[in-house]
């Protein structure tokens, strides 16, 4: 069975709130708020050191999610995408894609 992240809970599915600034975020980014389970689910999870959690699309995590649910146009469109959650509370402070260069 292809398994997501070590670090991803079953609460993850739930239904996680969004800050005003995510909301914003993902509006203007054309991110979909219904790609969270799959970032949570399958994406790098960094501490960032100031209260938060990155969950990052890499290399590895579209492999991964390949795997599980095929190559789609909606799953290469995630790679690069992050989003970060809140430690304390599990809300969505921001999402946005990270560009190499």
């Amino acid at each position: 069975m292809t398994q997501g992240n070590s670090a991803f809970e079953s609460n993850s599915l739930a239904k996680k709130t969004l800050s005003k600034h995510a909301q914003k975020r993902s509006a203007q980014r054309g991110i979909s708020e219904q790609c969270l389970p799959l970032l949570l689910g399958f994406g790098e999870p960094v501490y960032d050191g100031r209260g938060g959690i990155r969950y990052l699309m890499t290399a590895d995590s579209i492999k991964r999610l390949r795997g599980a649910v095929g190559t789609t146009q909606q799953v290469e469109n995630l790679a690069g995408v992050y989003a970060v959650l809140s430690v304390e509370d599990q809300t969505v402070i921001t999402l946005g894609h990270r560009y190499s260069h």
